[in-house]
């Protein structure tokens, strides 16, 4: 029962690194210089952000919902229930 739950323990962390490890990184730009390549003209524009994903609330709200399921889970694992132990109780006479 213990080993389950160290294992699930684990694999939860394990989720939460890896998206915590998955996000994007921003890389830097290599360095122009007026020796490189000769200017290309800029892209045309694209089309219309949808509004959610223009004002940045996909993956953030993703992350938050996956943050907290990942803290429930562990406060589920973690917490032990009275109804696993058992307790007897003796009761011993002198014969009065």
């Amino acid at each position: 029962m213990l080993s389950m739950r160290i294992s699930a323990v684990l694999f939860a962390g394990a989720l939460a690194a890896g998206n915590a490890v998955a996000a994007p990184a921003a890389s830097p730009s290599p360095p122009q210089t007026k020796a490189s390549a000769p200017r290309q003209a800029p892209l045309p524009p694209g089309p219309a952000a949808p509004i959610r994903e223009a004002q940045g609330v996909g993956r953030p709200l993703l992350y938050w919902a996956a943050a907290g399921v990942v803290i429930i889970a562990g406060v589920l694992l973690i917490y032990d229930s009275p109804d696993d132990t058992t307790t007897t109780t003796a009761t011993t006479s002198t014969g009065n």
